[in-house]
């Protein structure tokens, strides 16, 4: 077995408060854009709708959580410190708007490892909520990907798909339980947030 998921970056400290709330970001396609195997800061752009998305999310005082594979670092076409940079550079450029990670999670391995942290293992989601003491019922969880919102499946956790990566707005084939919205970016996935009440 293949151990656990790595913590990259975290921002030093926890919300205080019992009533914290969360998102679980996917990173890739649903922050920035993936060309395939992204290993250069400089190749990094944020996707529409980013900014403004996840700015009212931390307006409204939900923490920012990433959880994301990178299975480009167990091929070895994404060397660590390749992948410290990529991330680094996401951060500085959300940090440009006032927008705070308070921290990263990504699981470096392929499928054959079997480990417990590839998504749609639950590895990342679990050791999120325990990390910040967070109910699952006061969390979402948004990705491009079925595999990023079913591993919050076991949790309860509701999730938004955005982007038409599993298939167009509207016309998707057998979505994960826990699919409450299919949008086309952050800022329409906030407002599904924040139109629901805040909460799931």
């Amino acid at each position: 077995m293949a151990s656990m998921a790595t913590i990259q970056w975290h921002s030093g400290g926890l919300a205080h408060g019992l009533d914290r709330k969360a998102v679980l970001l996917d990173r890739d396609n649903t922050i920035n854009l993936d060309p395939g195997y992204l290993n250069n800061p400089d190749d990094v752009a944020l996707m529409p709708g980013a900014v403004e998305g996840l700015q009212r999310l931390q307006e409204a005082g939900f923490l920012l959580l990433v959880l994301s594979n990178q299975s480009g670092v167990g091929r070895g076409k994404i060397r660590p410190e390749e992948l410290l940079s990529v991330n680094h550079r996401i951060i500085a450029l959300l940090l440009e708007h006032g927008i705070r990670l308070e921290r990263i999670y990504f699981c470096p391995h392929i499928d054959g490892d079997q480990c417990a942290c590839r998504k749609p293992a639950s590895g990342l989601v679990v050791k999120a909520l325990e990390d910040f003491a967070l109910r699952a019922e006061d969390c979402w969880i948004i990705g491009d990907r079925f595999r990023d919102l079913a591993c919050a499946v076991s949790s309860n956790i509701p999730g938004i798909l955005v982007g038409e990566s599993e298939g167009s707005i509207g016309q998707l084939s057998d979505p994960p339980a826990n699919l409450r919205f299919h949008v086309h970016n952050l800022q329409q996935a906030a407002d599904s947030i924040l139109g629901s009440g805040s909460t799931p």
